[in-house]
């Protein structure tokens, strides 16, 4: 009762929110040498949104979201995000997994370029794959990788690549950064005690208790991801789900399709909370997995 009454309350905030932030501008105006408050006129926008979404109608949002092929675009847009979330999870384990085997000083300076390029930003990282990609055209003749989304063409490659950097290299980091501190805990020397070898330990035992901590970072892996899918999208001009946004805007959309696709786009972010939940359930009171 006290979860549902708690997810009620979030569910009203969050639409109290929406309401707020696209009325915002309709509160500040300007005058001849001062900012104008309308409250009057942001009051009466906000009711009028709310309205929209109190008289809700099915049938003929269904028809709005067929003319601007909704259902595409966000299967072309979840499909990216999936494949980058995947793609980061396999290849940050794997280079975890290298990175805690090397030698010390190896391990140092493999850990100062991860801090480095984790501070890249997202639009230099854009930027550099459509360099790459045109110089590489322009030297070799070779157009192996579709970078625009022209003429109704989904790229796929360089998106999933633009997209996973940043967020691969914060999930190496928290991975590293995990692995250290359960390599003092006490199952880890007794296996050494054991005479288990490092590889071993790692794979079978400190992955397997990390497990929970990983999906939980996941939730923030996946806030990230979709704030570059929208970089990507209008940078490289897809017609994803993002961009749909700014279509529904211009054709005549209102207050509640904007929130309808919000909702939509926010569907990966719930699942990650609530498999965090769950997990975190299962693991509450009980202590490292033991040898």
């Amino acid at each position: 009762m006290k979860r549902l009454f708690r997810g009620i309350i979030r569910i009203v905030l969050i639409i109290a929110g929406f309401l707020f932030i696209f009325n915002l501008p309709s509160l500040l105006g300007i005058g001849k040498d001062h900012v104008v408050i309308n409250f009057k006129t942001f009051w009466m926008y906000v009711k009028s949104d709310f309205q929209f979404l109190l008289h809700f109608n099915g049938e003929r949002y269904l028809e709005f979201f067929k003319k601007l092929e909704i259902g595409e675009s966000y299967q072309y847009t979840m499909m990216i995000l999936l494949a980058s979330l995947i793609f980061i999870i396999f290849l940050a384990m794997v280079v975890a997994i290298l990175i805690v085997l090397s030698p010390q000083k190896v391990k140092n300076r493999l850990k100062s370029g991860i801090n480095f390029f984790e501070a890249v930003p997202d639009l230099l990282v854009i930027f550099l794959f459509q360099i790459f990609v045109i110089t590489l055209y322009k030297t070799t003749g070779l157009k192996f990788l579709q970078l625009y989304g022209l003429f109704g063409h989904k790229p796929y490659f360089v998106p999933i690549m633009t997209v996973s950097f940043l967020p691969f290299f914060l999930l190496l980091q928290f991975l590293i950064k995990v692995i250290d501190e359960e390599q003092i805990q006490q199952y880890v020397l007794y296996a050494k005690a054991k005479g288990i070898g490092r590889l071993r330990t790692l794979l079978v035992h400190i992955m397997r208790n990390i497990f929970p901590l990983l999906i939980m970072q996941l939730r923030t892996i996946v806030w990230v991801l979709l704030s570059n899918i929208y970089l990507v999208e209008f940078l490289f001009n897809i017609n994803g789900f993002t961009q749909q946004f700014l279509k529904i805007i211009f054709m005549g959309g209102d207050f509640a399709s904007l929130v309808v696709c919000l909702l939509m786009l926010s569907i990966p972010l719930l699942i990650m909370e609530v498999a965090g939940w769950l997990i975190s359930k299962l693991i509450i009171g009980r202590e490292a997995i033991s040898i």
